[in-house]
């Protein structure tokens, strides 16, 4: 007599494995947060590989391996540059960090008697929930810490560019012989093809913003202009609150560092001007197709990924949901979180 084979309901295994899952993620969160970082520079260099490979010089068009050994060079370059400012920019914000706080700690007391002590309270919670403090110092550690740990991300970027024929070979191989199950190999691709669109957007609207930041915080004489033009830049990727960040931190240096509003107002409405101008100007005109991601379940991620892995998981949050939104797409069981994750409900999927 044969034995019946129990299979246990999808919501069960959703139930069971979750808790593992975000465990594995919490314990494992070093290992994970450094190969998230490397994969996302990864894609962003893929990116800009496939846009070097149409520009043509005098009507010879740039080979694939030159397009990927000029992305490598710039890319290593400029994590190793964002480290050696930050790490630079480390010891110099300790120093003053006592000064600011004492300067700040008048401003506020100041603040107290017009807008009142519940009002100051509030915005000092607000601050403080937003995790600045622990972005501030992932920026100025290094990026990711260390020196070995910025060595071991160029590691496994180097990897990644040279092994990315290799990879693509890896995951055709992958896809599923089932018609009916899951395909790897179109996940990958579908997950890919979003991240990519928006690491590349972000990428040149958040180096614009950092350009302006760092001529008008030069201009006005700010410290840490180089720091938090790479703070800009970062923030950039931060959905929602980036922006905020972005114009805070900076009119927070203005604010302690002079004691005329001058150089706080020109943060304000130059730099603040030009942010939106990009935000609401050139970032729509470059946006290709929309994510189709719900405004509400991506601020869920960034509190969620932010809660787990910090400062980094705000940045990396809407790449890790997009990734999470298409494997959802493409299992059947699974659908109903695509389909919550998205804004209008509609997803698209393999058939």
């Amino acid at each position: 007599m044969k034995s019946l084979q129990v299979v246990p309901p999808d919501w069960f295994k959703i139930i069971v494995g979750l808790p593992f899952i975000i465990a594995l993620l919490w314990f494992g969160r070093d290992l994970f947060k450094l190969l998230s970082v490397a994969f996302l520079i990864f894609v962003l260099a893929t990116a800009f590989t496939d846009r070097l490979g149409r520009i043509s010089i005098r009507g010879t068009a740039i080979s694939g391996w030159q397009a990927r050994a000029l992305a490598l060079v710039i890319f290593i370059t400029t994590i190793w540059l964002f480290t050696v400012i930050s790490s630079a920019a480390a010891a110099e914000i300790i120093d003053a960090l006592p000064r600011y706080q004492e300067r700040l700690g008048e401003i506020i007391q100041r603040l107290e008697h017009i807008i009142g002590a519940r009002t100051v309270q509030a915005v000092q919670t607000a601050i403080e929930e937003l995790q600045v403090g622990s972005l501030i110092m992932f920026l100025a550690g290094g990026l990711v810490g260390s020196m070995a740990q910025v060595s071991l991300l160029t590691l496994y970027f180097l990897f990644l560019i040279v092994e990315r024929a290799d990879w693509q070979k890896k995951i055709r191989l992958l896809s599923s012989p089932n018609p009916r199950g899951p395909d790897f190999a179109v996940i990958v691709r579908r997950a890919a093809s979003g991240i990519k669109d928006y690491m590349w957007v972000n990428a040149v609207t958040s180096a614009m913003s950092g350009s302006v930041a760092y001529v008008v915080f030069r201009a006005i004489g700010l410290d840490f202009a180089a720091f938090l033009a790479i703070l800009i830049f970062f923030v950039g990727f931060i959905p929602n609150i980036g922006a905020f960040i972005g114009i805070l931190l900076p009119a927070l240096v203005a604010l302690a560092q002079f004691d005329s509003l001058w150089p706080l107002l020109a943060v304000i409405v130059i730099y603040g001007g030009a942010d939106q101008l990009i935000s609401n100007v050139v970032t729509p005109m470059m946006q290709g197709r929309s994510l189709n991601m719900s405004t509400f379940m991506i601020t869920v991620s960034l509190v969620f990924w932010s809660l787990l892995w910090g400062g980094l998981g705000a940045f990396l949050a809407v790449p890790l949901t997009v990734i999470v939104m298409v494997i959802a797409s493409e299992m059947p069981s699974l659908r109903w979180l695509a389909v919550l994750l998205s804004r209008d409900g509609e997803i698209d999927y393999h058939e």
